[in-house]
Parts: structure tokens; C-alpha cells; sequence
């Protein structure tokens, strides 16, 4: 490791250690590691680099998905589908908890994002769950666990970020998110189901006369009509992800304002603020990883680290090891969007040296950061649940083991068998 590195990295995880915000500790990492160099004509390069991070078509697609998503949850469009998926789960034993899974797999259809899955739903299925007789702890870890597969079922923004980072197809990448978030979903629901059986939960009740439900799916289709806009259009080659976003804005704009009143012209203006604020405090980290990623290169990092996992010789499945134990770490204790932006083009390059599918890598990726939702120190969508259900953190952790072991097989059955993420690409021509 050269001077110059050890002081890139250094100060970076010194400047984190001490509470910087993660963007200001990149830049601020790289003018010490421009420094060590003692290359002063890489100053306005890197502030270049800055810029050139965030001014992509790709990226404009971030701010869209976010104002498509905040325009769902404050349209109140979530218990149209809370409906249907009680007319769909509801049957089953133990239905409610299937019911949380269900509507997960959902809405994530319409927002992406794992977090919005909790703030939406979450306030709605837990006391449900609790007042059914569910234990706190149960109610919160099933829609935490639920939550994460939010980011990998299109439209993903994180898949969005991962793909401009890490220069991989987004529409590919989103099709190769699709089955593997679909088995999660799957596999939580028959945990679930085993669960009822021996904890004898109950169904909920509810007509489902063919006319009740034909009833329920009807209102739901227009909220729905959202992913599959987006899918048709992406995965179809009709549409970039731009364009997909700002359709996808559209129509919820649309839908919430005009058609269903749920959002009044006053209040637009919190929304489209919201949105704007978020978008921006995630392209100042982008544009800032951007320039740590250039630092990064210029010191030869990713070929470095591909060069010593291939020296190592351990072949598919051992390599596949290292690299899922590394993200699993960084995981645990960096937010997944800020592990792609910080080690994304890092670690792609080095697994694209290894001879690793650039989209099979990205799809595990993705389930590997999203894991780390689940487990502490950062646990986000662990501890969002469990301040709705108020049930205690070890309770909670209890509760939900079984789904994140659930979880983590499915993260080894979509490492150990490629064809699972790359089919759906390879299908539709990517």
C-alpha cells in the first residue's frame, strides 16, 4: 500500500470515526490523499469529478423514483393495496403476517425503497398484527424482514445508483433483482406459514366472494398500473430509467391529485420539497463518491483487490465467498446506497477481473447490502420497526432470526446458482 493510499483511507475512516457527514468526509479524504501525492493539478480534476458524478441522465432518474414515491405514501394509495392483498394472503393461517408479505412485495413495486415500505405499512400491520394477538415483537420483525425486499424488486433506487456507478445496464440490473426478490418474498411467506401451524395464528376474516374480490382488485389496479408501467417500459427497451421515473411521477401525480383527491394542491408543495431535499443530500454523496472512486482508481485499487482474490485460487464459489463476506460486513455498518457509492465501481471491477458476471455480481450485491438493513450496529429498518412496536431490541432480534436466516439461504442459493438473477435478462435480450 502506497503513502499516498494509507493516507486516503485513513483519514477517511478518521474523519467518519469522528462524525463528519460521509460526503464531506470523501472530499475531504481526497484533498489529503491530492496532498500526499503532492499532485496539485489533481485539485480541479477531482472537484471536476465531483460534478461529473452527479451530471448524468441516469441519475436523473433518482430524484423521479423518490417524488413517484413520496407521492404514493402521502396519496394514501397503500390501503387500496392493503385490500387486495387481504383478498389475495388473507385465507391463509396465520394470514395477516402473510398479508404484511404480500403487500410488501407490492409496494415495493411502486416505491423501491425499504424504509418507505416500514413508514407506510408499518404503522398500519403492526398494531393490526398486535391486536390479533401477535406479539409485538413478531408484528415488527415480520415487516422489517418483509421491508428489504422493497430494493429489489423494480423500481429499485438503489439498482438505479448501482448500475450509473457501476457502469451496468439498470434495466438488466432490475431484471436480475426481480426472481431473487420474488423468492424472498416467497421464502418469508412459507416461513410464515410453518410458523402458523405451530403458533396456530389466525386468518383474517373477510368476504371473498368472487365479487369481493374482483371488487378489491379493481381498486387496486390503478396504484399497481405503477411497476408495471415502469417494468414494460424498461425491460421492454421502450423506456430509460428517466424517462420511467418521470412517467412513473406522473401518473402518481395524477392518480393521487386528480383522480383519487388524497393529496390536496396545497399540500404539493411538502412533497415536492421532501423530495427535493432528499434528492439532493443523495447526489452531493454521489458526487463526492464519485471523486473518492477516482482516488481510488488512480491508485490502482480495484485491480489490486481482483488481482489478490484471483492469486488466492479459490476459484466460482470461494471467491463468490469473499466477496458476500465482505459486503455482508460493510453492510452491517454502512448504508447500502453509501456502500455503492463508495465501493461499488471498486468492488465490480474487481469481480468483473475475477471473470465474476457484472450482473450477477450486482444482484448479489444488492441482496448482500440489503441484509444489513436487518442486523446491528445500523439496522435501519430494525430499528424503525421496532420504535412503531415499541417491543424491545432482543426481543425483536429473536423474532426476527428465523427470517434472516430464511434470507441469507436464499442469498446463497441466488450466489451458488447464476442462472437465477441472469435468466430474466438473458430472456429479454439484455
Amino acid at each position: 500500500m502506497t503513502p499516498s493510499l494509507t493516507a486516503l483511507i485513513l483519514s477517511f475512516l478518521g474523519l467518519i470515526l469522528i462524525g463528519l457527514p460521509i460526503a464531506w468526509a470523501m472530499i475531504a479524504s481526497v484533498l489529503v490523499w491530492v496532498t500526499a501525492t503532492g499532485n496539485w493539478y489533481f485539485l480541479p480534476v477531482a472537484s471536476e469529478r465531483i460534478y461529473q458524478g452527479m451530471d448524468s441522465f441516469v441519475l436523473m432518474a433518482v430524484p423521479l423514483f423518490i417524488l413517484a414515491g413520496e407521492m404514493v405514501n402521502a396519496g394514501k394509495i397503500t390501503d387500496r393495496l392493503l385490500n387486495f392483498a387481504n383478498a389475495i394472503f388473507g385465507w391463509m393461517r396465520g394470514g395477516l403476517a402473510q398479508v404484511n408479505v404480500g403487500a410488501s412485495i407490492l409496494f415495493s413495486g411502486i416505491t423501491g425503497v425499504a424504509l418507505g415500505d416500514i413508514a407506510s405499512l408499518g404503522r398500519i400491520f403492526i398494531p393490526s398484527m398486535i391486536s390479533q394477538g401477535y406479539t409485538p415483537a413478531y408484528a415488527a420483525a415480520v415487516t422489517a424482514s418483509s421491508s428489504i425486499i422493497g430494493p429489489m424488486v423494480p423500481p429499485s433506487l438503489i439498482a438505479v445508483i448501482y448500475g450509473s456507478m457501476s457502469d451496468v445496464s439498470i434495466g438488466a440490473l432490475m431484471a436480475a433483482t426481480l426472481i431473487p426478490g420474488l423468492l424472498i418474498g416467497v421464502a418469508q411467506m412459507g416461513l410464515v406459514a410453518v410458523q402458523a401451524r405451530i403458533y396456530n395464528f389466525p386468518r383474517v376474516e373477510m368476504d371473498r366472494s368472487p365479487r369481493a374480490v374482483g371488487h378489491a382488485t379493481g381498486h387496486a389496479i390503478v396504484p399497481l398500473m405503477i411497476p408495471v408501467i415502469i417494468l414494460t417500459g424498461m425491460l421492454g427497451g421502450i423506456m430509460t430509467p428517466t424517462e420511467a421515473g418521470g412517467i412513473a411521477a406522473a401518473y402518481a401525480l395524477i392518480v393521487s391529485v386528480v383522480l383519487y383527491r388524497s393529496i390536496s394542491i396545497s399540500a404539493l408543495a411538502d412533497v415536492f420539497s421532501r423530495s427535493a431535499l432528499f434528492s439532493g443530500q443523495l447526489l452531493i454523496i454521489i458526487g463526492c463518491g464519485a471523486a473518492f472512486s477516482w482516488a481510488m482508481g488512480m491508485e490502482n485499487v480495484p485491480r489490486l483487490v481482483g488481482a489478490t482474490v484471483e492469486n488466492w485460487g479459490l476459484g466460482y464459489f470461494g471467491t463468490m465467498l469473499v466477496f458476500n463476506l465482505i459486503l455482508l460486513v460493510l453492510g452491517m455498518v454502512i448504508d447500502p446506497t453509501t456502500v455503492i457509492i463508495l465501493f461499488g465501481p471498486l468492488l465490480s471491477s474487481a469481480a468483473a477481473h475475477a471473470g465474476i458476471d457484472p450482473l450477477h455480481f450486482g444482484a448479489v450485491a444488492i441482496l448482500n447490502l440489503n441484509v444489513g438493513l436487518l442486523t446491528p450496529p445500523l439496522g435501519v429498518c430494525l430499528f424503525a420497526a421496532e420504535k412503531i412496536a415499541d417491543c424491545g431490541l432482543w426481543p425483536l432480534l429473536r423474532s426476527t432470526a428465523p427470517f434472516l436466516l430464511v434470507t441469507l439461504c436464499m442469498l446463497v442459493l441466488v450466489t451458488a446458482f447464476p442462472e437465477i438473477s441472469l435468466w430474466l435478462p438473458r430472456a429479454l435480450g439484455f
